[in-house]
C-alpha cells in the first residue's frame, strides 16, 4: 500500500506550489503594468506632443494670415500707383502733343511776323514810321484799312495768348513730370517692401507646412498607439484621446458623421461614413462643435482662428450650420458633395468632390481628404471613435 503522506509535507509543498503561483503572478502583472506604464507614457508623450505641434500650427497660422493681409495691402497699393502712374503717362503724352501743336502754331504766326515786318522795312526805306504807317496810308478802302488793321490786332493778341498757353503748358508739364518721378520712386520702394515680405511670407508657409508634417506624424504614431493597445484600452481612454483631437466640444468622428447625414438627408451607409470621419480627420480643428471647420457666424459662436473658422455653442447648432452651407453653397462645388452623399458613392468619389470644391481647395497640397480615405476605410471602427 502507498505511504501515508507526511500532512505537514503536503502543506509545505502546497504553500511553495501557491508562493511560486502568485510570484508568477506578480511577475506578469509587473511586466504587464511595465508595458502599460510605458505604453501610456508614450501616448501620453505623444498626445503632449500633438498639443503643443498645435499651437505651433496656430501660430503659424496666424502669423500666415498677417503676412498674407499685409500683401493683400501691398498689392493693392501697388496696384493703385501703377493705374496712377499709366494716367500721368496718359497726361503727359496728350500735353507733350499740346505743347508740339502750340510751338508749331507760334513758328508759324512768327514767320508770319517776321515776313510783314522785313515788308514794312523795305517799303518804308529805313523810316520807321513811314514803315508802319505807309500800307495803311496807301489803303484803297476804308476796308482795306480795318483789315490791316484787324490782323494786326489778331497777330499781336494771338503772339501773347500762345505764349501764355504755351507757358502754362509747360508748367503743368513739369508738375506733372515730377509727380510721376515721385510715383516711380514710391513704386520702386513698394516693390522692393512687397519681394521682402513675399519672401517672409514663403518662409512662414514652409514653416508651417513643416509643422503640419510634423503633426500628421504625430497624429498617424497615436492613432497607430491606439490600435495597437485596441483592445485594452477602454472606452473613456478612447474618449480622451478623440478630446486631444477634437477639444473639448465635439462628439466622435463617427457620431459627428451618422447626425449630419440626418441633417442633410443623406443615406447612412458605410461609405458615408467613412467619407465623412475622413473629412473630419483631414480638417483636424479643435473648434468648438465644428469638426470640418465651417466659418459661418451663427449667433453666439466665437471665432477659432484668425481665418474666421467658428466655435459653435453646441452640437446641433455646429450641424445645422454646415448643413445651411453645403446646401447654400452649390456655386461653391458643394452641390455635387451633397449629391454624392445622396447617393452613397464611393468613397474616394465623395472624396474627390470635397477635394475639387471651394471648402479647402489646394489644402494638404492638392491631397485634402483623399489622402485619408485609404487608411480610415482600412480600420474605420477606430477612427469613427476618435
Amino acid at each position: 500500500m502507498p505511504p501515508i503522506p507526511d500532512g505537514s509535507a503536503s502543506a509545505r509543498r502546497l504553500a511553495r506550489a501557491l508562493v511560486a503561483l502568485a510570484s508568477a503572478f506578480a511577475l506578469l502583472a509587473s511586466s504587464m503594468g511595465g508595458s502599460t506604464a510605458s505604453t501610456r507614457s508614450k501616448l501620453d508623450a505623444a498626445k503632449g506632443r500633438l498639443t503643443a505641434l498645435t499651437g505651433q500650427i496656430g501660430f503659424q497660422e496666424a502669423q500666415a494670415q498677417t503676412l498674407q493681409d499685409q500683401l493683400s495691402a501691398l498689392e493693392a497699393r501697388i496696384s493703385d500707383a501703377t493705374s496712377r502712374v499709366a494716367q500721368i503717362d496718359a497726361a503727359l503724352t496728350a500735353t507733350g502733343h499740346d505743347l508740339a501743336s502750340a510751338a508749331a502754331q507760334a513758328d508759324r504766326l512768327q514767320t508770319k511776323l517776321n515776313t510783314m515786318a522785313r515788308a514794312l522795312f523795305m517799303q518804308g526805306a529805313g523810316n520807321t514810321q513811314e514803315a508802319l504807317l505807309g500800307p495803311l496810308l496807301a489803303s484803297s478802302s476804308m476796308g482795306d484799312l480795318g483789315d490791316l488793321l484787324t490782323a494786326g490786332q489778331i497777330v499781336a493778341q494771338s503772339n501773347v495768348d500762345l505764349a501764355t498757353h504755351v507757358s502754362n503748358v509747360k508748367a503743368e508739364l513739369a508738375f506733372k513730370t515730377a509727380d510721376l518721378n515721385e510715383l516711380r520712386s514710391q513704386q520702386v520702394q513698394l516693390m522692393a517692401q512687397l519681394t521682402t515680405e513675399r519672401a517672409s511670407k514663403a518662409q512662414a508657409i514652409a514653416r508651417q507646412q513643416a509643422v503640419l508634417g510634423d503633426l500628421e506624424r504625430t497624429k498617424t504614431e497615436i492613432v497607430g498607439l491606439i490600435a495597437k493597445l485596441h483592445k485594452q484600452l477602454r472606452a473613456e481612454a478612447l474618449a480622451v484621446v478623440g478630446t486631444a483631437f477634437q477639444g473639448p466640444g465635439h462628439v466622435a468622428y463617427g457620431a459627428w458623421a451618422g447626425l449630419f447625414l440626418r441633417a442633410v438627408s443623406a443615406p447612412e451607409c458605410r461609405s458615408n461614413l467613412i467619407t465623412l470621419v475622413a473629412w473630419q480627420y483631414s480638417e483636424f480643428t479643435q473648434a468648438g462643435w465644428n469638426p470640418l471647420a465651417d466659418t459661418l457666424a451663427m449667433l453666439g459662436s466665437t471665432e477659432f482662428n484668425s481665418v474666421g473658422v467658428q466655435n459653435y455653442v453646441s452640437l446641433d447648432q455646429g450641424l445645422q450650420a454646415t448643413r445651411y452651407t453645403l446646401v447654400n453653397g452649390a456655386g461653391l462645388g458643394y452641390g455635387a458633395i451633397l449629391s454624392e452623399l445622396g447617393a452613397c458613392a464611393d468613397p474616394m468619389s465623395t472624396a474627390r468632390a470635397i477635394n475639387a470644391s471651394m471648402w479647402c481647395r489646394g489644402c494638404a497640397g492638392g491631397a485634402y481628404v483623399v489622402n485619408d480615405i485609404p487608411k480610415v476605410e482600412a480600420n474605420y471602427d477606430l477612427y469613427a471613435q476618435l
